[in-house]
This record gives structure tokens, sequence and C-alpha cells, in this order.
């Protein structure tokens, strides 16, 4: 199956004139390799791959290269890499050598696009290796996103129809994507997750299965206690939405700081911070999510009920449903980027309760795009409240809702355009066109 990344990964790869080297990120079991394996037996350019976790060999020979230039040599006579190919090597961080060649790799390999890959990519540049900047390129990859769940499960269409970013969806299709939707926050976008349920098979089995392989893999590499793997993800996956603090963690404030970092480093968990106009105040806790939806449902307070767009009624279950949404909306508005990407949140100030759940720097402008994520079937003027004061504040001119409700474009008493967006269309390419539309029009 296409993933929406590739793409992107494939005009990254067929720009001869950037020799960077290509460094692609993300948790295990999210699909990167299967996403270059499929974009490289696709292209017409020869290429060599290994993955050094399975090929023990290879790294060994890798690890016992003098410099770059011996290492070039030997990946001509032993594996035929020339000039005008692709050198693959997966789960890079297993080399102790790798990251010192980088450089060299851009500036003195001319022809050749080199890929790295890898769940903790932060342990390639380890031992005080200095990160080359500006000699390699990140992508950060993460489960499948809603188009990508509807693709795989044999509904295509309307997939297609979503990424054309329709204004105008008929009640009877609103109702079949939200109860979609629901499907999808239930099982998330981890591969084999998504195949398991699409046959039919124990599909929250296999989402434990990968959890309790992440687990064993961090605490191995990280030398972390385990029982502290799991207690992030329960006090995230429970405080999804809301300020997290490292109380939630039964730890010290020490110990919870250092793994969050380090599972912020595997992208296992996602942080977005708190920022005010109010350019002297800091200080603001930050919200966290996870890379994977079925993971949030599945480490919630186990006693919890399953939370549904169509069916929570509760509105205390409605709050951590509001945060399900922020999640799914983030993984849309980080998908295909930069590892190095950050989305972050607005608060007015201090004394205030006015914030907006994200703001997105739209691609190629200067335009800051303000997105508010309410959990709602039915759209209220007070939903799109804090969007317009970010709007008024900042002297721009358009901003987004995302909610349950059908497609409505909103003209505010001083001229702002606030778009609610229902959230299966809210992938970050629509709301980027949405808005410019209306900044064009």
């Amino acid at each position: 199956m296409i993933r929406d990344i590739q793409p992107k990964l494939e005009k990254l790869l067929k720009n001869r004139n950037d020799s960077s080297v290509l460094i692609i990120e993300g948790a295990r079991q999210v699909g990167k390799s299967y996403l270059v394996n499929n974009v490289l037996s696709e292209m017409d350019i020869p290429y060599v791959s290994f993955d050094l976790e399975k090929d023990s060999r290879v790294r060994r020979q890798i690890d016992r290269t003098r410099d770059f230039n011996d290492f070039k040599i030997m990946m001509q006579d032993s594996w035929n890499v020339k000039a005008n190919s692709i050198l693959f090597i997966d789960e890079a961080q297993e080399s102790i050598k790798l990251a010192s060649y980088i450089k060299a790799m851009k500036e003195d390999w001319p022809g050749v696009k080199i890929i790295l890959t890898g769940s903790s990519m932060n342990r390639l540049f380890k031992d005080g290796t200095r990160i080359p900047v500006g000699r390699m390129k990140s992508l950060c990859v993460y489960p499948f996103n809603f188009t990508e769940f509807l693709r795989y499960t044999g509904k295509g269409e309307l997939a297609d129809f979503i990424l054309d970013g329709p204004i105008s969806v008929t009640p009877s299709r609103h109702e079949l994507l939200l109860d979609l939707y629901d499907e999808y926050l239930k099982v998330g976008g981890y591969p084999e997750v998504v195949k398991a349920f699409t046959s039919g098979s124990p599909w929250r089995e296999e989402i434990d299965e990968i959890i309790s392989e992440l687990e064993e893999d961090f605490s191995r590499k990280e030398e972390f206690q385990p029982y502290l793997f799991s207690d992030v993800l329960r006090a995230v996956s429970s405080h999804i939405g809301s300020l997290s603090k490292y109380s939630h963690i039964d730890t010290s404030k020490y110990n919870a700081r250092k793994v969050i970092e380090a599972m912020k480093l595997w992208h296992i968990v996602l942080e977005v911070p708190h920022y005010s106009l109010e350019t002297h105040r800091t200080g603001f806790l930050p919200k966290r999510y996870l890379h994977d939806l079925g993971v949030v449902q599945r480490k919630r307070v186990l006693a919890a009920p399953s939370i549904s767009i169509l069916e929570t009624i509760d509105p205390v279950l409605r709050t951590p449903l509001g945060g399900l949404f922020e999640n799914a909306v983030l993984l849309n508005l980080l998908e295909g980027s930069s590892a190095f990407k950050t989305i972050s949140t607005w608060k007015k100030g201090s004394g205030s309760d006015r914030e907006v759940d994200f703001i997105l720097e739209a691609e190629g402008s200067d335009t800051k795009i303000p997105i508010e994520c309410k959990a709602a079937l039915h759209f209220k003027k007070k939903h799109g409240a804090n969007v317009a004061e970010y709007l008024d504040l900042t002297s721009q001119s358009a901003g987004v809702v995302v909610s349950a409700s059908p497609f409505e474009k909103i003209t505010t008493s001083n001229g702002k355009t606030i778009f609610n967006i229902p959230v299966y269309l809210a992938t970050r390419r629509n709301i980027e066109k949405y808005v410019s539309r209306a900044l064009d029009s």
C-alpha cells in the first residue's frame, strides 16, 4: 500500500542536486522499513540495503573501518555500491561508526544517496558524537493516518474524497465517516494491528504485543527500570489533552523527566510546549501525547470504558475524547515533517483560560494557523471563541476548529474567518488549503 508520505520521500531521493544524508525516524512498528523498501523497489535507481540489527556481520565490518574512505572502499568492493546508486542502512543506530561518517557521506561521496533509518536514532549520535548540522535531512514516520486506515481496510474511494479537501459532505457520508473514524480511534495506526483488524484477528492482543516489545527494547537500550516505560504510557494516556505533570508518574521528578525525554527521542511520547504572547512568561506545563491512538486507548486507566465520538455521552468521558481528538490531529500536523518539527500550543497569559490547542506554521509561508479541537457533534459559536481571540490579538485573518460536526465556514463580527472542519478532514494539507483560500479571497 502506498503511504501518504511516499511522494515526499521519492522527491527527496530523486533530487540529485542535494546530497544530504536522509534520516528516517519513527517508533518501532510504524512501517519505516516497508516505506523505504517500497519506494526503492519502484524507482529506476540501483540500491543496496542492510539491516544492522539482523545482519551483525555487516555491522561488524562497518565498525572495523578506520575512517570514511575505508568505509566507502569497503562498500564499493564488497557490496558494489557505485555512483548514481542508493545505500539504505536500516537500524543504523546499531553501528558505533556511522554517525561520524555522515559529514563525509554528503561531501565526499558524490552521486550516492544515503538513507539511514532507526527507531532510536538519538543513539546514533551518542558518546559525544556531534550532530552534523546541514549535512542531513530528516523525515519522521508515524502509524497510519485515517486516510491510510481507510485505504488499507478497502475504502480507498473515501480516502481519495478526503484528500481532495472537500467543503461539502452529504449527511449520510458525514455519519459514515464519523463511524469509521471511531474505529480508527480504537484501533490506531500500527500497520500490523490494522492488518489484524481487517482480517478479523485479535487486534487488541497485537497492540499489547507491540507495547511489550517496545518496553523490552527501550528498557534494555536505555537502562531504565521497565515499570517506568509502562507508567509513562499510562500517565500520558490518562491525561491526554490536559497539562501533563511529572507527579503523574510513580517515581522521582528527576527520573520521570529523564525517562520522558528518552521516550520523546524514541518518538513514543510527543510533547507540545505552551507559549504565551507575554514573552516574559515561562514555566507553563506542556501537553503530552502518544505516537499511536490504539496505544492511548489500551493504556488509559483500565477500569475506564472505551470512548467513542458517536456513543460517548457522559460529559466526564467527553474530556478524554477531546484529548484523543487532539492526539489524532497532532499526528496529522506532524506527519511527513522533519523529526525536529515542533507544534506549540498557545495560552493568552498566566491568569487567563484563553488558549488554543495547536499553532501550525503553514509550509512555505509565515502564516501561523490556530487550531482548536472540540469533540462536539454540533458546532456552537463558543467553540471558536479562543481561535477568534488569537486572530484578533495577532492581527491574522483565518483559523480552524476541528470537531465532529459538518464542515462550516464562519465569518466573525470583525471579519475573521473560522473554518469548522470535521475531524476526518483535518489533515495538515487540507487545513493549509482551506486557510490559504480564505487568505487569497
